[in-house]
């Protein structure tokens, strides 16, 4: 008789027998554009300075099938989590697998008592998230093209705004500065500046090929003429919503805020 299979995932925090599961698992279409690698992992769910990461992993069978991870940080004085790295195998790419990690996210933040989780999915992940589990979009972020110091003094005056130490830069970036402009390359070939983060409020920065978000960039809606990305946010504390967190105008989100973008020094940024 055949030993029946189960088809229930089990989650729970991540082993170290899980991790190459996991890489194998972001590179289950047999391309790697993200470079993922065991190192990958353990930098940032061992190596990060500022609070303790959770990996968590669904699991059939002894198979990763999914992963959700979260990184501890600050929000103004709000002590918060950092969404990011969730996959679901595409053959379970129902609601089942990815339910029962949300399940588990909003279990583990409301155990830990933070007041909000926040990530930058990507619209379609966001969209999911907005009208399944409850997340909601306080703002778009806009990719604005042409930076003087009126748009960085303006990030500064905001309600919410991610705040770091300064291990976190070396972690982040891989060394100290007052900013990190990077090069990036797109799939036609463009050259884009991007600011990804300003560390020192001494900092002076112009240009009119520099790339950042900005609040002159942050909208509340999505906007049809240009990519943004979705900013989105699950409150557990809900005194923060008498205090307009859902308000787009009270956020000051820089790109290197999101691990989307790595950080490739400008050379003539010296």
């Amino acid at each position: 008789m055949m030993e029946a299979t189960n088809t229930k995932p089990v989650v729970r925090v991540t082993q170290a027998k899980d991790v190459e599961g996991i890489v194998s698992l972001f590179c289950e279409t047999g391309t790697n554009p993200y470079n993922w690698s065991v190192e990958k992992w353990t930098h940032y769910y061992e190596d990060y300075p500022d609070g303790q990461p959770i990996s968590l992993v669904a699991v059939i069978n002894d198979q990763v099938v999914g992963h959700y991870g979260m990184l501890p940080v600050r929000i103004g004085q709000l002590s918060a989590m950092l969404g990011l790295h969730a996959y679901v195998a595409r053959q379970q790419r129902g609601l089942t697998v990815i339910s029962a990690l949300m399940k588990e996210v909003d279990r583990r933040c409301q155990a830990l008592g933070v007041a909000l989780i926040c990530g930058f999915a990507n619209p379609k992940f966001s969209f999911v998230k907005s009208t399944i589990f409850k997340w909601q979009i306080p703002c778009w972020l806009g990719f604005q093209r042409g930076l003087s110091s009126v748009d960085i003094e303006a990030g500064r005056n905001k309600k919410f705004s991610f705040q770091y130490t300064p291990k976190w830069y070396e972690w982040r970036f891989g060394e100290k500065r007052d900013q990190y402009i990077s090069k990036y390359v797109d799939g036609n070939g463009i050259i884009h500046r991007q600011l990804l983060k300003v560390s020192a409020e001494t900092a002076l920065i112009q240009g009119e090929e520099i790339e950042a978000w900005t609040p002159n960039s942050t909208y509340q809606t999505n906007q049809q003429d240009q990519f943004c990305q979705p900013f989105s946010i699950k409150v557990f504390d809900q005194r923060l919503i008498s205090e307009d967190v859902l308000n787009h105008a009270n956020w000051s989100i820089e790109m290197g805020d999101s691990d989307t973008f790595q950080y490739t020094l400008w050379k003539d940024d010296k």
